[in-house]
């Protein structure tokens, strides 16, 4: 597969927030993101095609979260390309000292797809709940 994963970079802010308008999902605000929104992976062909967010933190689990992708990207590789985004956020999140990674997801595929490469499914689906203090 001919793609590159590197890190975020502000530039790639074009593409990310796009894709969240185009998901019909809300912006994340940089400050609910690692180091500001650069604290991340993204994968590309000849244009950025999917980001995933690593958080670290003061224990030895990290978090893998706000995974995007374009939703226009339609190959057939587009499973292929987010598993291998998934599998470098792990292995990142393993090189800051995460001995345990986690994410949630309720896509299928990426659940199966996380399965193959040695990730265990845990618990059932979950409703996500937060406290804003304003």
């Amino acid at each position: 597969m001919d793609i590159i994963v590197r890190k975020i970079n502000e530039e790639d802010y074009k593409y990310i927030n796009n894709w969240w308008l185009e998901s019909d999902l809300p912006i994340p605000e940089f400050k609910y993101l690692p180091e500001n929104g650069l604290g991340g992976l993204i994968v590309e062909k000849e244009k950025p095609i999917a980001a995933a967010y690593i958080y670290t933190t003061n224990s030895s689990m990290g978090y893998i979260d706000f995974l995007i992708s374009d939703p226009n990207y339609k190959a057939k590789d587009r499973y292929d390309i987010v598993l291998e985004l998934f599998k470098a956020c792990t292995k990142m999140s393993v090189s800051l000292g995460s001995e345990t990674v986690w994410a949630m997801t309720s896509d299928t595929g990426v659940t199966e797809r996380a399965l193959e490469i040695g990730w265990e499914k845990w618990g059932l689906p979950q409703t996500i709940i937060t406290h804003k203090n304003k």
